[in-house]
């Protein structure tokens, strides 16, 4: 899967942003690291619901960025935002962008077939925003020897069969161009202020963001199953139990935690935040309707060991349950863990995407660096050691001038 964006927040442009099982993205602050996060996000929202004003894009439910000129780079509202999204079907090669300005959109959706010999198609609509999906791009395709046309309203594609025997193809056609929509409909994100801040619940409505901590203790409330996987990644990482208890004859709950090691128990606001907010980012990344994860720093507020858990059990997540994550982080312990999982063959090297993040003057660069197969990054971990390295330098300095 890889990701477009242009002229949104710091980044300029960026193309074939790759989103592997786990993608780290890294650097100093303000760098733009989060505007990718935000990126996939406003790429979720026009693609799903396009009739909307272009300001209500940029609200995720948990943050809103303003509007068009606050988040268009430069904050010059000549150039035009544009976002793409391409997904590998296994058959197909797929490509859906969008670009947008203040009032005009424009949609494209693109298909390929991976073999190359047959199997191309190409839709474009016009329109302006809000947009309300009733305008229809057509054209033809030919794939397996056989003839099809594809409807497109910038959002959904249908492609009529012409009788039983083309039916499967045309599923298979349909269910291609359709997957950048499914694959952001299960886009989810992990915000950083996250966690539990109340002894007791009750269920509220879960919306299809899930952000909110009532949303994620509604959702476990009324999930025994996703409650045991989120335990039992939880016992691994902090060797803590994870439980909701319900009052009988009441529709209040708590969410409780059991030191696994001492047996004492307490409601999960009572647990340090390193745990807290552990078991809503699990939540999140375990939801059976969940497959890309964003998140920021998921290692905040745990020790060196946690943090080392959480790599091998997100590789696990990876593995097991097909999610991929796009991750933003400041820890070096959390790189070097998924580094050290490479080199013992837990994590194949391309199922990991490293990128650094820095400013060349406005725009946001992310810099690809390869992992190869002993757990070596190109370039090192200098984006993490250049403070530390300035502080022994100063040492070094002090100690020499203490000598003379």
């Amino acid at each position: 899967m890889k990701l477009q964006l242009k002229n949104f927040r710091s980044i300029k442009e960026v193309n074939d942003f790759e989103i592997a099982p786990l993608t780290l993205v890294y650097g100093a602050n303000g760098a733009g690291k989060s505007s990718l996060i935000y990126g996939l996000l406003t790429l979720k929202n026009i693609l799903l619901n396009p009739n909307q004003q272009v300001d209500s894009l940029f609200n995720y439910s948990f943050a809103n960025l303003g509007s068009y000129e606050a988040v268009v780079f430069d904050h010059n509202t000549n150039n035009r935002i544009q976002m793409g999204i391409e997904v590998n079907s296994g058959i197909f090669r797929v490509l859906y962008q969008a670009g947008f300005d203040n009032k005009e959109a424009r949609f494209d959706l693109n298909l390929s077939s991976i073999a190359g010999k047959d199997g191309k198609a190409s839709l474009l609509l016009e329109t302006t925003l809000p947009y309300g999906l009733n305008q229809n791009a057509k054209t033809g395709i030919s794939y397996g020897g056989q003839a099809f046309d594809i409807s497109w309203n910038g959002a959904t594609a249908q492609v009529p069969s012409q009788g039983p025997h083309q039916t499967d193809l045309a599923n298979i056609i349909a269910m291609a161009l359709n997957a950048p929509a499914e694959t952001l409909r299960k886009l989810r994100v992990v915000p950083l202020k996250r966690g539990f801040s109340k002894p007791q619940y009750s269920s509220v409505s879960v919306s299809p963001w899930m952000v909110s901590e009532d949303e994620v203790a509604s959702y476990l409330s009324n999930n025994k199953y996703l409650v045991s996987k989120v335990s039992r990644y939880l016992e691994d990482i902090v060797g803590r139990d994870f439980r909701v208890n319900h009052q009988p004859g009441t529709a209040i709950f708590s969410l409780d935690a059991t030191d696994k090691e001492t047996g004492v128990a307490s409601e999960l606001v009572n647990e340090g935040f390193g745990v807290n907010q552990i078991v809503h980012f699990l939540a999140v990344c375990l939801h059976p309707d969940s497959e890309i994860i964003c998140v920021e720093e998921p290692e905040i507020h745990l020790h060196p060991t946690a943090i080392r858990r959480l790599a091998q059990a997100l590789v696990e997540i990876a593995r097991e349950d097909g999610k991929r994550f796009l991750i933003s982080t400041h820890s070096e312990p959390f790189l070097a863990a998924l580094l050290g999982l490479v080199a013992q063959g837990k994590l194949p090297p391309t199922d990991l995407a490293c990128y650094y993040a820095h400013k060349d003057k406005k725009a946001t660069v992310f810099e690809r660096q390869q992992v190869n197969e002993k757990g070596q990054i190109a370039g090192g971990l200098t984006s993490f050691l250049a403070g530390e390295l300035e502080d022994v330098r100063a040492i070094l300095k002090l100690a020499k001038a203490a000598q003379e």
